[in-house]
């Protein structure tokens, strides 16, 4: 069974350009695509009114899918659950979830820029809130190898412990990389007081050496299995100095897609994504996508 792309829809151009991201993954993984529209509660709405906006925008979204990718089977459908938990339980079934980063709440509760926050550190699947400009497919994907987040949580130095969400953020980048022909860029951040190899004392110089060289062990390891399973995806490393939430940023601005891995939290649901990844979520210039543990 081939599980299908879903893309949450509630009227906004955003959220037609998230369906247009679905639309070309569905072709890239060759799966179907399932647009979902949630009613919410009526919140005083007449309820004929509510199921007449959701269809209406249904009906245009599937039409506006069906005419980008005739070739991939498109089907829509119109959920009475807030959006959060429709796209929640969608997300079980589905190979990814896809939503725009700014909604206008054409069909109440359907508000995707909050709802994208909201799924990413929750679903079961992996998530893509659709950022930035249309690109042409060909710019590299960017794989976050762990962020600073993690010597937050674990007093220890990012990146170091093995994780199954890195793994798992590796392999979807991986495989992002490979339908796309393109490259892809596995940056990992270190922090550090000093400066490059080539500026300040030589101490700072020596610690920023290790820094690097220890990053780039930290990046071997967390793309190894990926990489020997898509050996004809070029792989560049890229190991820096400073706050990941900036490197990250950076990068981004020639990337077609971020990776990122979600981590295991535990209290209020807003923490569950770490600082870094909700830093991106906000600001990236282009399409994030969030993959939670194996």
């Amino acid at each position: 069974m081939v599980l299908p792309v879903v893309a949450g829809v509630d009227g906004s151009d955003s959220s037609l350009r998230a369906v247009d991201w679905a639309a070309d993954a569905a072709v890239r993984h060759e799966a179907p695509l399932r647009v979902l529209c949630a009613t919410g509660p009526a919140l005083g709405t007449p309820v004929p009114d509510l199921r007449e906006n959701a269809e209406r925008i249904r009906d245009l979204a599937v039409e506006h899918a069906r005419k980008r990718v005739p070739s991939v089977e498109v089907t829509g459908e119109i959920v009475p659950e807030n959006a959060a938990d429709a796209l929640l339980s969608a997300g079980r079934n589905a190979f990814t979830l896809v939503v725009g980063s700014r909604g206008r709440g054409g069909v109440t509760g359907m508000l995707l820029g909050s709802v994208g926050l909201a799924v990413a550190g929750r679903a079961d699947c992996p998530v893509v809130v659709v950022r930035g400009e249309p690109d042409s497919g060909t710019e590299p994907v960017v794989l976050g190898v762990q962020d600073e987040d993690a010597e937050e949580a674990t007093g220890r130095a990012p990146g170091i412990e093995d994780t199954a969400e890195g793994r798992s953020a590796a392999e979807f980048a991986f495989r992002e990389a490979q339908r796309r022909g393109c490259e892809l860029i596995a940056l990992h951040a270190w922090r550090t007081s000093g400066g490059e190899p080539d500026s300040g004392t030589p101490e700072e110089g020596d610690a920023a050496e290790q820094g690097r060289a220890r990053a780039e062990k930290v990046i071997d390891e967390a793309v190894g299995p990926a990489r020997e399973r898509y050996p004809d995806v070029v792989v560049r490393r890229r190991a820096t100095g400073g706050p990941a939430r900036q490197a990250l940023l950076n990068a981004a601005r020639e990337a077609s897609l971020l990776v990122v891995g979600a981590h295991a939290r535990h209290g209020h649901f807003g923490l569950q994504l770490g600082l870094v990844n909700h830093a991106v979520l906000h600001h990236s210039p282009c399409p994030v996508a969030v993959v939670p543990q194996a």
